[in-house]
């Protein structure tokens, strides 16, 4: 006796369809028949309501996607990145040496497979650390950073306050110009609340003059009108800062979760807007159950999926000096902090090794004030410095940092500066060509944290980070500046930067920037129907 498909229970056939991936092949279902319409939504609610309950259990599982044969999208970090339907769409980013991108990238999240739509119109500038969300069809790309090239010298690093939107439908780019603007702006954070775009914080052209150039203004775009203004709030207000998380909630509030705003000087902090007065109102969230933090809230968007925030972290322990610092203006004027003369103290102690190697991306900080002046390259109450944005790469994981760095007014000085740093690079490459293999050392992985904002709208406007749950299964390698983004059912993370350590036989542990285009899913266990 044979058994068609429409004669099966609705409950085998409703596991039939939650074996689809949740995006259009899933969809299409719908359209077959009314039955199959009303299996099909069963199936999309139910999975909606399985996610979110794992969500809130802690029960979560990372899944790899290997690489394919069809094009691979270039490795970066500090991008952006929107999902839109079925798709997932990365824009710009930097790689390890800060070179900046302008392409725009499509994630097929039914094939898992990327696409580089050839885009039309007016392209935005190369740029990282931007924001871009989705707006009915259109994505609106706002701020952003570029590092310069290396020749000619006396170039700054440049922020944005270009305003682009890309027609999804026409697959076109248009700049927007608008009489008032921000000002210049760069790991800012970015929601849409109804027609309207509201951007918190950043690293500012406009606070270049302060000891740490980052802002805590808000500034709402009017998508309907493309009109900017500068929105009014109440003290008291978060801190300036950059690098912070912002979460929608609703139409009249929004959420700013971490960031930071100096050297050393991570937040761990969480503050409500209410966007319904004339003159807004900031509102600290009382935080608990901090054991159960993640060490970073800053350098990598949270993600909501229901009452919660995922966040992406290492497992939590102390800062270690250097981390997320940001050089100070004119160092020999400001006070030693404890990190730096625990620093100073450990290099006395240490043999002096002799490194030529150029001052690149600021790796091994600014000159000091005694050489400076002595060579007349440096006058320590100039204000007006070029600067530019850098990578650290202390021992620990850092952070895409902005600071100030001095323009080698001697060029000549400069080249064989570089010409000495490509010489020893070849005999490095050369030494680990007849070295043995290296071996990585151990480092840590990824760890999912989670933070439950139930109370937040309530009364005494609470928030409780959840209990890390080990289900055996390690995360990527630990990195930052990667993107999180929600698609249906699961969370997608993708790139990042991170230190890679590596030991070769009979020559010093080597410190390398590891950049990454790899692709991973946060999924629940298995629905069983």
């Amino acid at each position: 006796m044979q058994c068609k498909i429409d004669d099966l229970p609705d409950e085998i056939l409703e596991y039939i369809l939650s074996l689809i991936p949740p995006y259009k092949d899933l969809q299409e279902c719908m359209f077959v028949s009314k039955r199959w319409y009303r299996a099909t939504k069963n199936v999309i609610e139910h999975s909606e309501t399985h996610f979110q309950k794992s969500v809130s259990y802690g029960s979560l599982f990372w899944n790899s996607v290997s690489p394919s044969h069809c094009p691979i999208i270039s490795k970066r970090h500090s991008h952006s990145a929107c999902t839109y339907e079925n798709s997932m769409y990365i824009f710009g980013g930097c790689t390890a040496t800060c070179t900046t991108f302008n392409d725009l990238w499509k994630l097929n999240l039914d094939t898992r497979k990327w696409v580089r739509p050839i885009t039309m119109g007016s392209y935005p500038s190369p740029k990282a650390c931007a924001t871009m969300l989705h707006y009915k069809k259109k994505f609106i790309l706002f701020g952003g950073w570029s590092h310069p090239s290396p020749y000619p010298v006396h170039q700054q690093w440049k922020l944005f306050n270009e305003l682009h939107v890309y027609s999804i439908e026409s697959n076109r780019w248009s700049a927007v110009c608008s009489l008032e603007s921000p000002p210049p702006t760069s790991a800012h954070s970015a929601t849409i609340h109804g027609n309207l775009m509201v951007v918190f914080g950043g690293v500012c052209n406009g606070y270049s003059g302060d000891l740490y150039p980052s802002s805590n203004d808000i500034w709402c775009l009017n998508l309907d009108t493309y009109c900017w203004h500068k929105q009014a709030t109440f003290n008291p207000k978060p801190q300036a800062r950059y690098g912070q998380s912002q979460i929608e909630l609703d139409e009249k509030h929004l959420l700013i979760l971490g960031g930071c705003i100096g050297p050393n000087s991570p937040m761990e902090d969480a503050w409500l807007l209410t966007m319904e007065d004339p003159i807004w109102t900031w509102k600290k969230i009382n935080m608990r159950n901090t054991e159960w933090a993640p060490s970073r809230v800053w350098c990598h968007q949270a993600c909501k999926v229901g009452n919660y925030i995922i966040v992406l972290s290492k497992s939590k322990r102390p800062s270690q000096p250097n981390e997320m610092s940001i050089p100070q203006k004119n160092v020999a004027c400001q006070p030693p902090q404890p990190s730096e003369v625990t620093s100073n103290e450990r290099r006395r102690s240490a043999p002096q090794e002799v490194d030529r190697d150029e001052n690149v991306n600021g790796r091994h900080g600014i000159f000091s004030r005694l050489t400076t002046e002595r060579n007349g390259h440096l006058n320590p109450t100039n204000p007006t410095l070029p600067k530019r944005m850098s990578f650290y790469n202390d021992s620990n994981l850092s952070m895409a940092a902005f600071r100030g760095e001095i323009v080698r007014a001697n060029s000549k000085a400069n080249r064989q500066r570089q010409l000495e740093s490509l010489r020893r690079m070849e005999e490095r490459i050369q030494s680990r060509k007849v070295q043995t293999k290296a071996v990585k050392k151990t480092e840590n992985t990824l760890s999912i944290f989670i933070l439950d904002i139930t109370n937040v709208l309530c009364d005494d406007c609470t928030a409780s980070w959840m209990p890390l749950k080990q289900n055996g299964q390690s995360g990527p390698d630990e990195r930052i500046l990667y993107s999180l983004a929600l698609g249906r059912g699961e969370l997608i993370v993708f790139g990042g930067i991170r230190k890679e350590r590596t030991t070769i036989q009979g020559l010093p542990d080597i410190d390398d920037s590891e950049v990454y285009n790899d692709l991973y899913f946060i999924n629940p266990p298995r629905y069983v129907i």
